[in-house]
């Protein structure tokens, strides 16, 4: 029920409009099958009803035009549900919190918003023709009750007793599709560690061989065992319903003369209609399988929309934004800040720091001592879990985050490149050639049509590359997570005794994650963690 209450909700072509043209192409499509009978018998006298022809013509017309109409309407009506979704969805996770996101998993978004919304799309055809095949088959079971009450009855009893049995074997299908694509999404996470992890594997055969056997190739196999224990019982199921079509004819050709002594007149009849609605009975047994899987991968996507709905997804979302500036701020601060991943797992904080504008600070200290923690708190990109930002003597409730992030650009270790720069229409192509030439990157990219001309960039200078366009965004403070650490040696000197002052004597604020303890002298201040807590805060002086 929810793919059909998505569609009504969802698309703005009339939903009452399109199962209209349904029930009218089902009909003329079943009113085929009396016109025929009736000319048949007008046949066996050696003439020709011009009127069944005239009926014959029509019914075939308006059964044309409404199944393509049908056909339409529901490829667009499905497109633009899939659109809708998609742009909702990816709107909702743009405007969640960062630690939402981590929690749903990149492997489950991409899931979520290709592979079911495709599902969904791909499915819209044979769920559309099966519809109005289930019309056409009511009406000629209409007309079986014309013909033959007997027949009639008879017809409806195996009917309705095979497809009560077909359906209760569906329901072992939609426990294999949700497996399959819950197998689908872990295949998805298997296949990222492969790509982006490759260098790693390509210079560690054990870890590339373990990974390969114990995690890839067995979803792989589990994916293949599901799909095809799935396959067979579709197999089973489509044999059932083939079976049952003739077991029904031999019904009515064999068992109803010796029931119903009068039935002999319309056997032939009878006996056309069952042949003319094996067709559409084997069309909607097609496509039960192909409902349940759009019905599965519409529950996934109701899923995932319905969790960005929740308190904990939607908090800062459905907080209105406060319009304001901070640019002219003396001091960011956090206050008895602290955060916990997922609700459970490492705790970090309490966080107290205040750093003041124009000021270089550098956070130190050992993997998993909480630096690349305290930054994303420190640039807003987490919601603490107790405690505050605060901009000056300005507490930040969550309306504030927005205007607050406006302050930063970022560049972390797991940093985005992207090929133009979004959110600036007007570009300082000048400032940015120079920056690009400064950077020793003019000979490697450059900025021609809106867009950079290349990004297949080495690592350190894609990281350049992203310094430049933080530059350009012309925000007060910039912040990096061990941006110098895949620089040559020239060039990291270069960061750190050049760059960084050139930026503080432009009034920049800059917070820097870094382990280059010889360029310590380049900060005013070296805060110092260890086990998610500021150890020290000294100067460099002080901590060397």
């Amino acid at each position: 029920m929810k793919l059909l209450q998505l569609i009504r909700t969802e698309s703005s072509v009339s939903v009452r409009s399109l199962l209209v043209l349904t029930v009218v192409s089902g009909v003329a499509q079943g009113a085929l099958l009396a016109v025929i009978n009736g000319a048949a018998t007008t046949a066996g006298f050696g003439r020709m009803d011009v009127r069944l022809f005239v009926l014959f013509a029509l019914a075939i017309a308006i059964f044309i035009v409404a199944k393509q109409r049908v056909l339409a309407r529901t490829f667009i009506l499905t497109e633009e549900v899939v659109v809708r979704l998609r742009i909702r969805i990816s709107d909702k996770l743009r405007r969640s919190n960062l630690a939402v996101v981590e929690k749903i998993g990149k492997a489950h978004i991409e899931s979520r918003l290709t592979q079911d919304t495709l599902t969904v799309s791909q499915s819209a055809g044979e769920i559309a023709n099966a519809a109005q095949s289930a019309v056409m088959i009511v009406v000629c079971i209409g007309y079986m009750a014309v013909l033959s009450r007997p027949a009639f009855f008879l017809t409806l009893f195996l009917i309705g007793g095979g497809g009560l049995i077909y359906l209760r074997n569906l329901k072992l299908l939609d426990r294999e599709w949700q497996a399959a694509t819950a197998i689908e999404t872990d295949f998805l996470a298997s296949l990222h560690h492969v790509y982006d992890g490759f260098k790693e594997l390509k210079v560690n055969v054990a870890k590339s061989d373990d990974l390969f056997a114990n995690n890839y190739t067995r979803i792989c196999t589990d994916a293949q065992r599901i799909k095809v224990r799935t396959s067979l019982e579709y197999v089973r199921n489509f044999i059932f319903s083939q079976t049952f079509f003739y077991v029904l004819i031999a019904a009515l050709v064999f068992l109803l003369p010796m029931l119903s002594p009068g039935y002999n007149d319309v056997a032939i009849k009878a006996t056309a209609v069952i042949l003319f609605i094996v067709g559409p009975l084997s069309s909607i047994a097609g496509t039960i399988p192909v409902y349940a899987r759009a019905r599965v991968a519409m529950a996934n996507i109701t899923t995932l929309d319905e969790f960005l709905d929740s308190p904990e997804a939607a908090a800062e979302r459905k907080v209105a934004a406060v319009q304001t500036d901070f640019n002219e701020f003396s001091s960011l601060a956090l206050d008895n800040v602290r955060f916990r991943y997922n609700g459970a797992g490492f705790a970090a904080g309490p966080f107290n720091l205040e750093v003041k504008r124009g000021e270089v600070v550098f956070l130190v200290g050992g993997n998993g001592s909480g630096k690349s923690t305290l930054l994303k708190l420190f640039t807003g990109l987490y919601m603490p879990e107790s405690g505050a930002l605060r901009v000056d003597d300005l507490p930040l409730g969550p309306g504030f985050y927005t205007a607050y992030r406006e302050l930063f650009s970022v560049i972390f270790t797991d940093f985005h490149l992207f090929d133009r720069l979004y959110g600036n229409a007007n570009v300082d192509q000048k400032g940015l050639a120079r920056w690009l030439h400064r950077l020793e990157l003019d000979e490697k990219t450059a900025f021609e049509n809106g867009r950079f001309t290349h990004l297949n960039l080495s690592t350190g200078q894609r990281k350049r590359l992203a310094l430049a366009i933080a530059c350009m965004e012309h925000r007060p403070v910039l912040a990096f997570d061990e941006f110098a650490a895949d620089q040559d040696p020239t060039f990291r000197a270069y960061f750190y005794e050049k760059i960084l002052p050139e930026l503080k004597a432009a009034g920049k604020t800059v917070v820097a994650v870094t382990h280059d303890d010889r360029y310590f002298h380049c900060a005013d201040r070296v805060i110092k963690l260890e086990y998610g807590h500021i150890e020290s805060d000294q100067t460099p002086e002080a901590h060397s």
